[in-house]
């Protein structure tokens, strides 16, 4: 029995499994499966590498579904964020296993991106990758090389830095055990494991455990082997990843085989079925130690029937330890049967082709030493070369040194002039930009203000030009309305546009993510502008559904507003024909959504002009159909925060066809459902309100006209209104009396909204009563506004203008969430 090597047995192999062991066994997969999904919800790159972190513990376990889930994942949120280094890990990680499922074309794509990148932290992985690949042809000493000087390009501090380093270690010790060298390999685990991975992060693997115990195996040490293998068997059996029990499987296997305990072997690999049938790879390993077994106990039959599997599933590329088995257990197995000759004769070449296997990787490690080494000597010559140059030049420094003193005073003069002139124009900039942030402000403030001001007496125009429309008119009184109605639109449309456009502009604007489905977007849309296009005679039609009925997480508004930005101006510019709103799914989780027209369409040469802001394709545009030029510049931008891009293409007089491609996640599979019968479903806003006989309203706002607005609004209704026009006399009244809903303007004096509303929030929690529905009613569109409204405890926010469709839907909405 070979004698177990001393330095396995010392305190840093013991600190080492030790550590290993207690880290594995407080955690698990499962833990790690929810750090991920903790880690998608941060939108931040510290989420990004956390993701990765999790799909390389995945990978290393061999788990390719598990790994490629979890790379998807961390695909779609790097493309969100824009993250190129991470999109380029993403890219790796498919690279890795493609190879490990048989693609020969893989390592070629790690070595483009190693060779191809400027970022550090993409090359370390894709080095670390490639190198695996290296190790797989029997290359040890250039994959130790490259990883060697990929390690010197890594950055002393950083996030990034201790996770690269330990990668690096991990797969150097892997290179070190092909080399047999024990101490060297066993130092790289230590390091990869104590030194450099985190700590407080989930790490149920237990892959250096394994990799010490095949070390001691490999080099016959039969004692440590048996003590790796029972920290190993403890860890595995506690897990649920099948590809580890299989692992642990063979481990087990090899240990008794290495024994000569071949009852033992055939146990070992009863015990880790189904799992061992699963992994292909394994087999490769796993079949020759059981023919061997099987042959060795007497069962030639089934030596025989498992030698037969390990030739149809083993090729060239199974690598030399593998093949070497595959010889023995030929060997074996012609002894078995009585064939002694044949079994001498191939065990007799398998030792020839044995060493030189062996020598040539020895000379391989053996080269790259002496590579390093004369590396090193050059690198002594080059510097004794410029030693002695500098003694040369010294002498002759000394000889100019009067000189070189009238010169550094010259420059030191020169130099505090410049630094005083430096200093003065830093003082100038900063002024500068102290005045541009102060400008900046003051846009922002003046544009908030102004949005206040207008919407307010413009919520009186659209209100009330929307109860006159709704009321029995004569034509000629209904079309002065219809003007009325259609210019107060266009006033509000524009202030949104030039709100939406600042936002963007001062990088304010925030996109949110919720789930919706695609097809509920595209048919609301079809149905807005459908009595538009009836009116011209033009058909729009809709493509795309139900084949995109599905629930993704995306900003549903935003994209509600890009969309019919193109359909309006589809149809705003088409006089005859069709209009078609198209949406189709590309890789992944892309959709492209187009807008085709058959209107008058624009030149080539416009069109890299058309998405600035204030563009037409020409100056009588404006006047014949209207519009700001604010909305293709306004989509533009929103598609490329969405981490998408917008184009377009047309001929003059043959019409245009606007698209974007965005990524939508999904969320789920939902129930197949035409577009006429979620229509259907969609409650009437009025009955919602009315189903509660005598609702009692407190409508708190301080402008009268804005009071009467919501009282002529609700006037057709069974509600009973009382008004105040401050925020104390609301909590005052809300104290009092008893409330179903409360409507409150947030700009007040006395008491403003927002203060009133936290106030209502504590007299319910202090006097134990219901939660009452409040609605903010508001000029305030800022996403700032809204999210103050939120947070001071209201239910919804409500921008003016109001019209009866409107407030009536959002009291329907909020009544029936709180119902």
């Amino acid at each position: 029995m070979a004698l177990a090597l001393p330095y396995l047995q010392g305190e840093r192999p013991a600190r080492l499994l030790q550590q290993v062991e207690t880290r594995a066994a407080q955690t698990s997969f499962a833990d790690l499966d929810r750090f991920g999904t903790e880690a998608e919800r941060l939108r931040t790159t510290e989420g990004l590498r956390r993701l990765h972190h999790v799909v390389s513990l995945y990978i290393n376990q061999n788990e390719g579904p598990k790994a490629r889930a979890w790379n998807a994942r961390l695909m779609a949120r790097a493309t969100a964020l824009d993250n190129e280094r991470f999109r380029a890990i993403a890219g790796l990680n498919n690279a890795i296993l493609a190879y490990e499922g048989g693609d020969g074309g893989a390592a070629d794509r790690i070595h483009a991106t190693m060779n191809g990148t400027s970022d550090w932290y993409v090359r370390a992985v894709a080095t670390r990758y490639y190198a695996i690949t290296r190790f797989d042809k029997d290359q040890v000493g250039e994959g130790l090389r490259l990883l060697t000087a990929v390690q010197a390009q890594i950055p002393n501090e950083g996030p990034d830095a201790d996770i690269a380093h330990s990668g690096i270690w991990e797969i150097m010790g892997l290179g070190l055990m092909a080399l047999n060298d024990v101490q060297g390999a066993t130092d790289a685990f230590a390091r990869y494991e104590l030194d450099y991975s985190p700590n407080d992060w989930p790490r149920p693997d237990f892959d250096s455990i394994y990799n010490l115990g095949s070390m001691a195996i490999q080099v016959g040490d039969a004692a440590n082997a048996e003590r790796f293998f029972a920290a190993h068997d403890r860890l595995a059996r506690r897990s649920n990843l099948h590809g580890l029990k299989a692992y642990n499987a063979m481990m087990c296997a090899r240990v008794a085989s290495m024994r000569d305990d071949m009852p033992r072997v055939l146990s070992c690999m009863e015990a880790g079925q189904p799992e061992l049938s699963r992994n292909d790879y394994l087999k490769v390993w796993i079949l020759p130690l059981e023919v061997i077994a099987l042959a060795r106990t007497g069962r030639v039959a089934e030596a025989e029937r498992v030698m037969a599997d390990w030739d149809a599933v083993a090729d060239s590329e199974t690598g030399r330890l593998a093949s070497d088995l595959g010889v023995r257990a030929r060997a074996e197995l012609l002894h078995a049967q009585g064939q002694y000759d044949e079994a001498i004769a191939l065990m007799r070449r398998y030792q020839q082709q044995s060493y030189v296997s062996q020598a040539r990787a020895y000379s391989d490690g053996i080269h790259q030493i002496t590579q390093d080494m004369q590396e090193q000597l050059s690198q002594r010559r080059r510097q004794l070369e410029v030693e002695q140059a500098n003694a040369r030049l010294q002498s002759a420094m000394i000889r100019a040194q009067a000189w070189v003193m009238g010169i550094s005073l010259f420059f030191f003069v020169c130099g505090f002039a410049t630094a005083a002139w430096l200093w003065i124009q830093s003082r100038a900039l900063r002024r500068a930009r102290r005045r541009a942030e102060q400008a900046n402000m003051a846009k922002t403030q003046f544009l908030a203000n102004m949005s206040h001001e207008i919407r307010t007496p413009l919520n009186g125009v659209v209100a009330m030009a929307d109860v006159l429309h709704r009321s029995d008119l004569q034509p000629k009184d209904r079309d002065l309305v219809d003007i009325i109605r259609s210019s107060a639109g266009t006033l509000e449309r524009l202030l949104n546009d030039i709100l939406d456009s600042a936002r963007i502009e001062s990088g304010r604007l925030r996109l949110e993510s919720a789930p919706f489905n695609v097809c509920e977007i595209l048919e609301g849309v079809q149905q807005l502008w459908s009595a538009s296009a009836e009116d011209k005679g033009i058909k729009l039609e809709l493509l795309g559904c139900p084949e995109l009925d599905r629930t993704v997480t995306g900003d549903a508004e935003r994209l509600r507003q890009v969309l019919n930005n193109l359909v309006s101006n589809a149809v705003k510019f088409t006089e005859a024909g069709t209009v078609t709103i198209k949406a189709e799914p590309l890789d992944g989780d892309r959709i492209r959504f187009s807008v085709t027209d058959t209107g008058v369409g624009f030149e080539e040469g416009f069109r890299q002009r058309l998405f600035g802001r204030f563009q037409q394709a020409d100056e009588s545009i404006t006047r014949r159909y209207g519009g700001s030029g604010l909305g293709l510049n306004i989509s533009q931008n929103l598609i490329a925060l969405m981490g998408g891009d917008m184009n377009c293409e047309s001929q003059l007089g043959k019409g245009s066809r606007f698209w974007f491609d965005i990524a939508l996640t999904p969320v789920g599979k939902v129930a197949t459902e035409t577009g006429n019968a979620r229509k259907s479903t969609m409650p009437d806003h009025e009955a919602c309100v009315t189903k509660g006989s005598g609702l009692k309203v407190l409508l708190a706002d301080d402008h009268a006209p804005n009071r009467k607005v919501v009282e002529v609004l609700l006037g057709p209704l069974d509600v009973e209104l009382t008004a105040v026009v401050d925020g104390q006399q609301a909590v005052e009244a809300f104290e009092k009396g008893c409330f179903d809903l409360v409507l409150m303007d947030m700009q007040m004096p006395v008491m403003d909204g927002l203060t009133a509303t936290q106030r209502l929030r504590q007299i319910e929690r202090r006097d134990g009563r219901v939660h009452t529905p409040i609605i903010m009613l508001t000029a305030n569109a800022m996403s700032e506004h809204v999210e103050a409204t939120m947070a001071a405890g209201a239910d919804r926010h409500l921008t003016k203008p109001l019209t009866a469709q409107s407030l009536i839907g959002c009291i329907a909405s909020v009544l029936e969430d709180t119902a």
